[in-house]
């Protein structure tokens, strides 16, 4: 048994482990996807200044993903943002975060996942704060969900707002931006027509490991190892982002050799969201 599957076996996901819903890509291992994953990103040390994050969407509950996914970040000693849906958390629930995650723990960035996860575009890509959503009911959904984020997570809790589906306005923005919000992730750049007045950081996600569409999953595992390829000519610091709810076993298996093997790369720096945050205030 190896010292991956130990580990593994220890965090509870079992060989048979099947999500009610994962991508293509993690169905079924490559036989050598170890020494890609190891020479990808060998490739890509050419930037000696490669800043990496980690961010895990949708979170609103414990379970055995969600302990395993805390188990790897722990055992690796690497910072993960946490986006938490406030209306899905419960008392019973953040007990149960609590004790696969404790807040006293120094790996967790906490921080606010919109409101309920509910998209309200009538027409054209999901979005919970979209251009067809009032600024009032905006404001009113982001006012409600802070207010309940801060009352369970107080000091541990950052002002940092990942909109769901990765989509917001530029009224999202402005709102963002009086209720004294830190900073965005997406997976994109600003809406067209923001004005300079209202930017705020943008902690961008440039990899998704578990919401891929794609149907052939050799394919795209060479895609995803493309996309890694390309992380030396990154100036930005790099978001990976993960929805622990869809990862099967081999998922697991390859984020476990993922953070292993970037927390040894020479030259490449795991951050968390406060650290990026501080480094802007400081730039």
């Amino acid at each position: 048994m190896t010292e991956q599957s130990m580990h593994l076996n220890g965090w509870g996901i079992p060989g048979d482990y099947r999500p009610r819903q994962f991508a293509s890509l993690w169905q079924d291992a490559p036989r050598d996807w170890r020494e890609q994953l190891g020479a990808t990103l060998d490739r890509s040390s050419g930037n000696s200044q490669l800043s990496v994050f980690f961010r895990a969407d949708d979170i609103g509950a414990g379970g055995r993903a969600f302990e395993a996914l805390c188990g790897l970040f722990r055992h690796h000693e690497v910072p993960l943002a946490m986006a938490v849906v406030p209306a899905w958390l419960s008392d019973i629930r953040r007990k149960q975060l609590f004790r696969s995650a404790p807040l006293d723990e120094p790996f967790w960035a906490w921080h606010q996942h919109g409101w309920r996860h509910v998209n309200w575009q009538r027409s054209g890509k999901k979005s919970e704060f979209g251009e067809q959503r009032p600024i009032e009911k905006q404001m009113k959904d982001i006012s409600q969900g802070n207010q309940k984020m801060e009352d369970l997570f107080g000091k541990h809790l950052l002002k940092v707002f990942t909109p769901p589906w990765n989509r917001l306005s530029a009224s999202t923005l402005k709102i963002l931006q009086e209720l004294g919000f830190s900073g965005v992730s997406l997976a994109g750049p600003f809406p067209r027509g923001v004005k300079p007045s209202v930017l705020l950081p943008n902690l961008r996600i440039q990899i998704d490991l578990h919401t891929r569409k794609a149907k052939d999953g050799a394919a795209d595992f060479q895609g995803l190892m493309d996309e890694f390829a390309t992380l030396s000519v990154k100036k930005e610091p790099v978001g990976i982002m993960i929805h622990h709810h869809r990862m099967t076993r081999f998922a697991f298996e390859f984020l476990d050799e993922l953070l292993r093997l970037l927390k040894h790369h020479t030259g490449t720096r795991l951050l968390s969201f406060r650290e990026i945050l501080e480094r802007n205030d400081a730039e």
